[in-house]
């Protein structure tokens, strides 16, 4: 019985470092000096390029996504939060049927680029520089 009572003390203990290491890595990176990043010159040409093409998610292929504007693309994240934008998960999944784009991943530096203009906020920017 008092192992009993030792194995249950040690694997609660576990429990509890393990819930309290898992929530406690959870903070957002300060962003605030990063500057913003443009839609227009930065993001949709990624969208343009990588996923609103023939046959995809321009409108005339098999997937009902359309990704080949601001409102459409802007649909499907969560202003702020790139974690919880199904975008931004689809282009970070490594495998499977969600996995997108399919054939050729986008590459780190444009899952970069979207994940921080989702966190900035995902406006509608204009930059005339690009």
């Amino acid at each position: 019985m008092k192992d009993f009572k030792v194995y249950l003390f040690l694997t609660l203990i576990l429990v509890f470092t393990s819930v309290s290491w898992i929530t406690s890595c959870t903070h957002k990176p300060d962003i605030s000096d990063i500057p913003e990043i443009c839609f227009e010159g930065d993001i949709l040409p990624i969208f343009q390029n990588s996923c609103a093409i023939s046959g995809c998610h321009d409108g005339n292929g098999e997937s009902d996504l359309v990704l080949n504007t601001y409102q459409s693309i802007v649909d499907k994240v969560e202003p702020g939060n790139s974690y919880a934008s199904k975008i931004y998960q689809v282009i970070t999944t490594t495998s499977g049927e969600e996995k997108m784009p399919p054939d050729q991943p986008l590459s780190t530096d444009n899952r970069s680029l979207i994940k921080l203009w989702i966190d900035q906020g995902a406006k509608q920017t204009s930059c005339p520089d690009k």
